[in-house]
C-alpha cells in the first residue's frame, strides 16, 4: 500500500515535535555516536506491535534542517536516515560508505528532475523537493530490522 505524499509529511511533523533534537549527527551503516540517545518512535507507539526495534535519534543541522537516524535496537547501527529542509543536507556525511552508490542513482536517475528513486542492492534512496522543501529517505535494505515495513518510516 502506498502511502501518500500528505500522510508522510504528517508523520514527519508529528515525529518532529515528539522527538528531541541533538547536535551530533550519525552516518548510514555506522552505529549512533557514543552519549547520543535515541527515542522509540512515538508515532508507531499506538499500533498493537510487537517491541520496538529501532529507536530515532533526531537532530537539526548548522543550516536547521531536520535530520531523523534510525537505529536498530539490537546493534545501535543506523540502518535509515531521513532528512527535511531548505536544501538538501551534506549527503557524504549522511551516507558515508553509501555515498558512490547515491551518486550512481542520481546518474540513471529516471523519476524526474525534482524527484530521485535510486533502488539498488546496497542502498535506497527516495529523495523529492524544490527550492525550501527537500525531504528524503536513505536506507541500507540489508540493515533494516527483521519484519519493519519500512514504509512505516516515511
Amino acid at each position: 500500500m502506498q502511502t501518500s505524499f500528505l500522510t508522510r509529511r504528517a508523520l514527519l511533523l508529528c515525529l518532529s515535535f515528539s522527538l528531541f533534537s541533538s547536535p551530533a549527527l550519525a552516518t548510514l551503516g555506522q552505529p549512533l555516536p557514543a552519549g547520543r540517545a535515541a527515542a522509540a518512535p512515538q508515532a508507531l507507539a499506538l499500533k498493537t506491535a510487537p517491541p520496538a526495534v529501532y529507536s530515532v535519534a533526531q537532530s537539526r543541522d548548522e543550516a536547521g534542517r531536520l535530520i531523523r537516524e534510525f537505529v536498530r535496537q539490537t546493534d545501535g547501527v543506523v540502518f535509515a536516515v531521513a532528512w527535511q529542509g531548505a536544501s538538501l543536507p551534506d549527503m557524504r556525511q549522511l551516507l558515508g560508505d553509501y555515498f558512490p552508490t547515491y551518486v550512481s542513482s542520481q546518474q540513471s536517475n529516471r523519476a524526474g528532475l525534482n524527484r530521485l528513486e535510486g533502488r539498488g542492492p546496497g542502498l535506497t534512496v527516495i529523495s523529492a523537493g524544490r527550492a525550501r522543501a527537500f525531504f528524503g529517505l536513505a536506507y541500507v535494505p540489508a540493515l533494516v530490522p527483521a519484519g519493519l515495513d519500512i514504509d512505516q518510516l516515511k
